[in-house]
Order: C-alpha cells, then sequence, then structure tokens
C-alpha cells in the first residue's frame, strides 16, 4: 500500500506549517480528521487505516489524514479568554 508522509503544506491561513499523510495510490478522496486533541497519525494508530487496506490497495479509496490545531485552540488552557473562539463582530 501506497503512503506518502507530507510536511511540506505551509497555510497562509495558520501560518504554519502543516503535516499529513495519504494512505492508497488512487480513488475517490476521503478526508479523515483526527479527534480532539488528535494528530495526523492517530488513525493508522487506532488500527483504522488496516481496516481499510481492501478499499486502498484496489484502488478504490484514498486517505487524506490531516492535522489538528486544537492544542493551538480549543484547548490551548493557556490562552486568554475569548481569545481561542473570539465573538463576531
Amino acid at each position: 500500500m501506497n503512503i506518502e508522509y507530507h510536511r511540506h503544506f505551509f497555510s497562509h491561513h495558520l501560518n504554519q506549517v502543516m503535516e499529513y499523510k495519504v494512505y492508497g495510490h488512487a480513488g475517490k478522496p476521503v478526508i479523515v480528521f483526527p479527534t480532539s486533541g488528535g494528530r495526523f497519525y492517530e488513525y493508522e494508530d487506532f488500527g483504522m487505516v488496516e481496516v481499510c487496506r481492501p478499499f486502498l490497495e484496489s484502488g478504490q479509496i484514498q486517505l487524506f489524514c490531516v492535522d489538528s490545531v486544537d492544542s493551538q485552540s480549543w484547548l490551548n488552557h493557556d490562552a486568554p479568554p475569548g481569545s481561542t473562539c473570539p465573538a463576531p463582530q
């Protein structure tokens, strides 16, 4: 199974490099978001990529496991109140 690790995507909206992994060589793209506080590699760590292996190897789907910024936003307990999710103006 094809697995690619990417750490070269610079997000201009977040002003930082974002990591992600791609599983499979072709197929319908499936975006996988980590759980609260999770990272891009947890889908594999939890065994879900292995469950999807038949679909990945046959080229039916391709997984794009993206990273999270939870530790910098919702779960940043050191941030001042209102800074992680400011009220709309």
